[in-house]
């Protein structure tokens, strides 16, 4: 499975896509009453803010919204459910590496979950063990998404490598060296209830920097390929990305809805536009 994949193998990843999203996001409903009465006082006492220009922006004008953690995770496994929905019957039966990476990245949304774990920690009173654990896979989930999209924009702009399961593969394997590597603090987080890490900046940077790379990529194919339609599909890229630092960093409620939207808008034009490039092929 790792040496090729075939059109079955990989609408099982969104099919596997659709059946996580749909049993996190009743999770997530399923303790709302109990977990947003807990939001107040969590945030309350963490150390600081998210960082981030647009979030510092935001700060200037708008107080911390206690329950903006909640609201915001709960909308990005909506939004990979729904993405991954729109992705497997669009391309169910079409063939097209860049998007089973890009389903991928929508995926990636479902570990936002994990912002819960402190409140339910406060709701169950397990382990603090489980902030640390919690924390890492939430940084393998974002990682993993960003690699995602870079690996897509790879495809796109011409790399046609064939092994698509062994890039998976390497791509998650990455995604946890990087995770696993991070210094976690389990005592403190920001107001997104995000535990507090290590080399905050450069992994910022290094994010920032993959994500610009991988936009630019699909601009890029647009001339390699002599295809129109790749200027949508850097354009809804660039939505993505945009619309991701948006909405799950967010801790007031100035930016979840342009996040959400921005979000929809872009993974609307990369479906509709890989699917115009794919269909008669």
């Amino acid at each position: 499975m790792l040496d090729s994949m075939t059109l079955s193998q990989r609408n099982r990843y969104f099919m596997a896509g659709i059946a996580l999203s749909s049993v996190c996001l009743l999770v997530a409903l399923f303790h709302m009453t109990r977990l947003l009465p807990l939001y107040p006082e969590l945030t309350g006492t963490a150390v600081k803010r998210i960082p981030g220009l647009l979030q510092r922006a935001a700060g200037y004008f708008f107080a911390v919204a206690p329950q903006a953690p909640f609201v915001t995770a709960s909308v990005s496994i909506f939004y990979s459910l729904a993405a991954s929905i729109l992705i497997y019957f669009f391309f169910e039966k079409t063939q097209s590496p860049e998007i089973l990476f890009f389903g991928l990245f929508t995926l990636s949304f479902v570990f936002e979950i994990l912002r819960l774990v402190m409140p339910l920690r406060e709701l169950y009173g397990f382990s603090g063990f489980f902030l640390t654990v919690g924390a890492r896979l939430l940084f393998f989930g974002r990682f993993f998404g960003v690699l995602s999209l870079f690996a897509s924009s790879v495809y796109a702009a011409g790399f046609q490598l064939q092994k698509q399961g062994t890039v998976v593969a390497i791509t998650a394997v990455a995604a946890l060296v990087v995770s696993l590597g991070i210094p976690i603090d389990g005592f403190s987080w920001d107001t997104n209830l995000v535990m507090l890490s290590g080399y905050t900046v450069v992994l910022r940077l290094a994010e920032t920097s993959i994500l610009v790379i991988s936009v630019l990529s699909f601009f890029v194919a647009a001339y390699t390929r002599g295809s129109r339609e790749y200027l949508g599909i850097g354009l809804g890229a660039f939505l993505v990305c945009a619309g991701r630092e948006l909405l799950i960093n967010a801790d007031t409620w100035l930016t979840p809805v342009p996040g959400f939207i921005m979000l929809c808008a872009g993974t609307w034009l990369i479906s509709a536009k890989l699917h115009q490039v794919y269909l008669w092929l």
